[in-house]
């Protein structure tokens, strides 16, 4: 993209009720380990998240739904008792940043298969971050 349509993509994309001046942040879901009853895991960007899955000593990864563990199980000959419950906890690790919503888009549809699940997540560079103002201002983006 050329510093003319990164201009203006900068300057008319929605920018999530986020304050200029605004950077996109490419997320992945990272899972931290089990978490125990009653605890939750801390994310940076507040959305932490704990799932259920359900594992057995013949399966290599859990599963999100008991059901299809049972039917898998059923139809590989394994025995169905051994299934545990377990508490995963996620949360949303930086992958890249972008100016551009578009750019993370992009970024996402390319390299997809290179990662768990993605997200965009908006954030804004602090107005003391004077490096970063004075860039932006310099390539005429908008700092505030």
């Amino acid at each position: 993209m050329e510093i003319k349509q990164l201009k203006n993509e900068y300057a008319t994309q929605d920018n999530r009720g986020t304050t200029y001046p605004i950077y996109v942040q490419v997320q992945e879901k990272h899972c931290v380990g089990v978490m125990a009853d009653g605890y939750s895991p801390s994310c940076l960007f507040g959305d932490g998240e704990v799932i259920t899955k359900y594992k057995h000593p013949d399966c290599e990864e859990p599963y999100e739904d008991k059901d299809e563990l049972l039917e898998y199980l059923k139809d590989s000959g394994y025995q169905e008792d051994g299934i545990e419950e377990v508490n995963l906890g996620y949360i949303w690790i930086p992958v890249e940043f972008f100016l551009t919503i578009k750019g993370a888009e992009e970024y996402i549809e390319i390299n997809k298969h290179n990662h768990g699940e993605l997200r965009t997540y908006v954030s804004n560079f602090d107005r003391r971050n004077y490096e970063m103002r004075e860039l932006l201002e310099n390539i005429g983006l908008r700092t505030n």
